[in-house]
């Protein structure tokens, strides 16, 4: 899979909470466009908004990007650029990245760049944590690790399905395998040191985004929308999924969704990216449903456009709004935003 190509290779078991019918946008809420461009992966913290930017160049090219902007909107910064920019990931210092062939970091102000790792294939998802930087290498189908002050990355996980999002807290690595086929995606675990990794899901549908709170792992499965996206007819047969940090019976949080990929989680919902691709439902649509199950809600959406469907590359959420990436799927002209809604 090129690195260009803006999508994620990524079943229900016990049904909590089927989608049904979707609750609209509240009216009390309010979308903003905080920055233009081609956005893929985005990160918060207490001040700004962070993106890498994988599109938009003249003639077709494509221009690689890290960005930055206030969370109540300002003027856009550039922190890094001409490296490879897909998934990204934050602390109270840097800003981190994984760019296809390298692992990237920069000051929060910018700054020289420093490469972590290189020599990958398709570095994917990217997480980190008070020592350690961690990632999916989905060509070589690994998962990995190396430390934040920079040294010998060490591989966690190897012969993997095509690892691809990634999460982690104080002592395990969590991650997606996509799968090759349909129903062949797992949800696994490993400690933050290795070991023997642990399946917490099988028979997953492409899972995607992954995302963890103290008791719970939570995922998306794409379904099979993915295989129909040239010809506009997807299926909408992807869901929402936990399971518990210790493995059990996995639970539907929503079902028929429309090409769930990122995920983000905070103490009362689960919040997830809808990307549809036909000009019937070609929006990119933010979804959230409570950490028990319930009706999704849709907090926002952005339409269908003559250019193509819109995808949506990342989502992350702060103590009252939901920050994404909307683009148009494999476009190389700048028809995005980083978007934010308010409240959450």
């Amino acid at each position: 899979m090129s690195t260009n190509m803006k999508w994620f290779l990524v079943p229900a078991l016990t049904a909590v909470a089927a989608c049904g019918g979707l609750s609209p946008s509240s009216s009390n809420r309010t979308s903003i466009e905080l920055a233009s461009g081609s956005p893929y992966g985005i990160a918060v913290d207490t001040t700004n908004v962070y993106w890498t930017n994988t599109g938009g160049g003249p003639a077709g090219t494509i221009i690689n990007l890290v960005m930055k902007v206030p969370l109540g909107g300002g003027l856009a910064v550039t922190l890094a650029s001409g490296e490879g920019a897909l998934g990204i990931a934050v602390d109270a210092t840097s800003v981190y990245w994984t760019g296809g062939d390298t692992v990237m970091k920069v000051p929060l102000d910018g700054g020289t760049p420093v490469t972590l790792a290189s020599g990958l294939n398709e570095s994917e998802g990217i997480a980190v944590d008070a020592t350690s930087v961690y990632w999916t290498d989905m060509g070589d189908f690994k998962l990995m690790k190396a430390p934040l002050a920079g040294g010998t990355p060490v591989t966690l996980a190897s012969d993997l399905d095509f690892p691809n999002g990634i999460a982690v807290d104080s002592t395990s690595v969590y991650w997606t395998n996509s799968g090759n086929t349909g129903g062949s995606g797992t949800v696994m675990k490993i400690p933050l040191d290795g070991g023997t990794p642990v399946t917490l899901a099988a028979g997953q549908n492409t899972p995607s985004g992954i995302a963890v709170d103290s008791t719970n792992v939570y995922w998306t499965n794409l379904g099979t929308y993915w295989t129909n996206l040239g010809n506009g007819t997807g299926v909408g047969n992807g869901t929402v999924m936990k399971v518990s940090l210790d493995g059990g019976t996995a639970v539907t949080l929503a079902s028929g969704q429309d090409g769930p990929s990122r995920i983000a989680v905070d103490s009362t919902s689960v919040y997830w990216i809808d990307s549809g691709d036909s000009a019937a439902n070609g929006y990119a649509a933010v979804m959230k449903v409570p950490l028990g199950g319930g009706t999704p809600v849709m907090l926002a959406s952005t339409p269908y456009s003559a250019l193509g469907p819109r995808e949506a590359g990342g989502i992350a959420v702060d103590a009252t709004s939901v920050y994404w990436a909307s683009d148009i799927e494999y476009g190389t002209v700048a028809t995005g935003a980083v978007m934010k809604v308010t409240p959450k």
